[in-house]
């Protein structure tokens, strides 16, 4: 498995390859994972990154065919298998299949961003508006076609390939992630004590909403002067996650870094309400691990959400950069126990179905019908 992620186990993206590796052993594979530190350094400018990224990733590759290989199956992420695939289809290492992996589509989310742009939300350099889309995202275009089959975490995306010509219909798969064994394990009921106001886990960006959250908020505290906010893991700062909170607000915000999992599933079970405001997102795993920790959950629309929420049955759904729909509902929830408790114990019954082993024993699938393609 190859992604130019960073090595560490709090990040989403990467945690995906340390829970499908831990699953495929215990299934009896072996599994191998490549990530930014096995590919290299060099150039660590994202811009000549993006334009370098697939012959860095497939120097690793055939250098791990070399040392430790054959494998029957290479799953590169984004465009990291392009100059592997090209390589292949000149004959080298060409019994090995190729699937593409995608955490969300870059193509997806690059139209989000001129949106935000024409709309004056936020700006975009010139960089990204002609470099960008030339390199970078053919090249995420150009992976898909070269390979075997490809794997996506929603229908929107599985549409976007199909439609786009990389991929025949059949041979683009729908995978989501899934939550680790130590979150359905002693799954607290519905009566357990919690207190600790709301919760937002996640990078402090954009595209996470957080100007949304920030406005929500402000409002809710003008509202419940006792309400409490607590944004856990946001990769900045301290100071500039406060910073951007209104001085009336800014007393009721704690900032607590990124943690390990035993942690954060400590949160997600001392915490009343989880707040998810993306604008975009491949998956969103953190609202599946709360939902599977009976937290009862705002959120807006994207990523995983359509799929497991239901407004008003298993969650409440706010639109998309809509910081008054986000405040009523947290405030709904604050105020009413009961809702809490009844969307919070639908949400354990949703994502408790959704385990790292149901994803991985669906991953082995995608690879033997690859492998059938690739040597057949």
């Amino acid at each position: 498995m190859v992604g130019d992620y960073q090595e560490d186990l709090r990040l989403g993206s990467a945690k995906v390859y340390y829970k499908l590796r831990e699953e495929f052993h215990a299934l009896g594979h072996v599994c191998d994972v490549l990530l930014s530190p096995q590919l290299g350094a060099w150039p660590a400018a994202p811009r000549l990154r993006w334009a370098a990224g697939p012959w860095i990733a497939g120097r690793a590759i055939h250098r791990a065919f070399r040392e430790s290989g054959p494998y029957d199956v290479v799953d590169a992420a984004s465009a990291e298998g392009l100059a592997f695939g090209l390589a292949r289809r000149l004959g080298r290492d060409r019994d090995a299949a190729l699937v593409a992996r995608s955490h969300g589509l870059e193509q997806v989310h690059y139209a989000r961003m001129l949106e935000d742009s024409r709309t004056g939300i936020a700006p975009k350099p010139l960089h990204r508006r002609l470099w960008y889309p030339a390199v970078r995202l053919s090249q995420v275009a150009l992976a898909a076609r070269v390979a075997d089959r490809m794997i996506v975490l929603n229908d929107r995306d599985r549409d976007f390939a199909v439609r786009r010509g990389w991929k025949a219909p059949g041979r683009v798969d729908v995978v989501p992630h899934g939550v680790s064994d130590a979150f359905l394990r002693d799954a607290p009921g519905d009566d357990a004590p919690r207190g600790a106001g709301i919760l937002f886990c996640g990078t402090w960006a954009d595209m996470k909403g957080i100007t949304e959250l920030v406005a929500a908020f402000a409002r809710v505290v003008a509202e419940r002067p006792g309400a409490r906010l607590t944004v856990l893991g946001p990769g900045v700062p301290a100071a500039q996650v406060l910073a951007a909170f209104p001085q009336a607000a800014r007393g009721a915000v704690a900032v607590v870094p990124r943690a390990p999992e035993e942690d954060v599933i400590a949160a997600y079970r001392a915490h009343d309400v989880f707040v998810f405001p993306s604008t975009f997102e491949g998956f969103g795993m953190v609202l599946l691990e709360a939902m599977s920790q009976g937290m009862p959950v705002v959120t807006t629309p994207v990523g995983c959400a359509p799929h497991v929420v239901r407004d008003g049955e298993n969650g409440l759904v706010a639109p998309v950069r809509d910081p008054a729909a986000l405040a009523a509902a947290m405030l709904r929830l604050l105020d009413d126990a009961d809702l809490r408790r009844r969307l919070g114990s639908a949400a354990r019954t949703a994502a408790a179905g959704m385990s790292w082993t149901a994803t991985a024993r669906r991953t082995l699938a995608v690879y033997e019908a690859a492998i059938a393609s690739a040597r057949g």
